[in-house]
C-alpha cells in the first residue's frame, strides 16, 4: 500500500550528497495549515510528490478529513514535505518558494498532475512548466532549486521525521503525536481523531 523503506534508502543517497548549511543558513518552512490556529486536533501529514499513494490520499481520505473535521474547527491539517527522491524534493523546493497565495494550489496541481509531469521525458521541464503557472518565473525556479538552505531545511526535517517520529513511508499522519495510517478507513481515522480528543479531556 505505502511507499516502502526502499523508497526512503535511494532518498538516503541524496541525504548523502546533500550541501552542508549552517543552522543561519537553514530557513525556516512556512507550511500550508488549513484550520483554526486553536483548533484541538492537528494532524500532520507526511506526504512526498512524487508517491502514488500521497496522490491517492490527495483525492480520496484528505478532501473527507478537511470536510469532517477542519472546516468544523475539530483540527487542522499540516502538510509536511517527507520527499522521497530527488524529483520529490525538487517539487517541495518549489512549492516552499512559490507566492505563499498560490502555494496551496501549486501543491493540489502537482499531486493532481503527478501521473504526466514525474513521468514525463524531461520532468524538470514539467516541473517549471507547472511553477509557471503559480506565478514563478524561470529565473526564480532556477533559484529555487539552487537554494541549499532549504533543500538542507527540508532533507533535515524529513530525517527528524524518521528518526523521532517513525515516519518510515508516505503517507503517514501523526494525529497529536500519534502515527496513523493516512490512507486508513474514515471509520479508522474517526477514530483516532476522537481519541486524540478524548486524551485531551482527561
Amino acid at each position: 500500500m505505502f511507499a516502502s523503506l526502499r523508497r526512503y534508502a535511494l532518498a538516503a543517497v541524496l541525504m548523502l550528497l546533500a550541501p552542508v548549511a549552517h543552522a543561519a543558513d537553514t530557513p525556516a518552512l512556512n507550511d500550508q495549515v488549513l484550520g483554526k490556529a486553536d483548533a484541538p486536533v492537528t494532524i500532520n501529514e507526511y506526504s512526498s510528490y512524487t508517491c502514488p499513494h500521497c496522490a491517492a490520499f490527495h483525492v480520496e481520505n484528505r478532501p473527507w478529513l478537511i470536510k469532517t473535521f477542519v472546516e468544523t474547527g475539530r483540527a487542522k491539517l499540516v502538510f509536511v514535505d517527507y520527499p522521497l527522491d530527488g524529483l520529490a524534493m525538487a517539487a517541495a523546493m518549489l512549492v516552499h518558494s512559490a507566492p505563499a497565495e498560490t502555494q496551496p494550489t501549486l501543491s493540489d496541481t502537482l499531486f493532481a498532475e503527478q501521473n504526466s509531469w514525474a513521468t514525463a521525458q524531461n520532468p524538470r521541464q514539467a516541473l517549471g512548466t507547472i511553477a509557471g503557472l503559480a506565478g514563478m518565473s524561470p529565473a526564480q525556479v532556477d533559484a529555487a532549486l539552487a537554494d541549499k538552505g532549504l533543500f538542507q531545511a527540508l532533507l533535515d526535517r524529513r530525517a527528524y521525521a524518521f528518526d523521532k517520529l517513525g515516519v518510515d513511508s508516505t503517507p503517514t499522519l501523526i494525529i497529536n503525536g500519534q502515527k496513523v495510517m493516512a490512507n486508513a478507513s474514515h471509520d479508522e481515522l474517526t477514530k483516532a481523531i476522537e481519541t486524540a480528543e478524548a486524551a485531551l479531556k482527561k
